[in-house]
């Protein structure tokens, strides 16, 4: 069972679309069973959900947008990208981008990514 979701969750989600505010909550789902141990604090000046590991600190978070939700890693310059599915061309952010109508990439690729910004 997910655990409730931390105070201004659903705030950061007002101005969102059905769609969008589903989706977000969807994958917070995901990424909370995948890695039960992660905490969640929700910033709002980056408007999103940020997700910390106990050893590893922060490590990705979920940033709902217009027309798709994106989940950021914080290293994920470093991360290997076994699907090439990784996009951003920063010097430490990479991310996985979300659509309500896409197939790809799918949640077990979510999981498959957590656990690499994990080890």
């Amino acid at each position: 069972m997910i655990a409730a979701a931390p105070p201004g969750f659903e705030e950061l989600l007002e101005d969102h679309c059905a769609d969008i505010s589903a989706l977000t909550r969807h994958l917070r789902d995901v990424i909370l069973t995948a890695r039960p141990e992660l905490t969640e604090r929700v910033y709002r000046g980056w408007h999103g959900l940020g997700f910390h590991h106990p050893e590893r600190g922060y490590i990705a978070a979920v940033f709902p947008g217009t027309d798709s939700v994106s989940v950021g890693f914080e290293h994920g310059a470093d991360l290997p990208d076994p699907h090439g599915l990784l996009q951003g061309t920063g010097k430490r952010l990479r991310y996985l981008r979300f659509t309500p109508d896409a197939s790809t990439p799918t949640h077990e690729h979510l999981a498959e990514y957590l656990d690499l910004a994990v080890s």
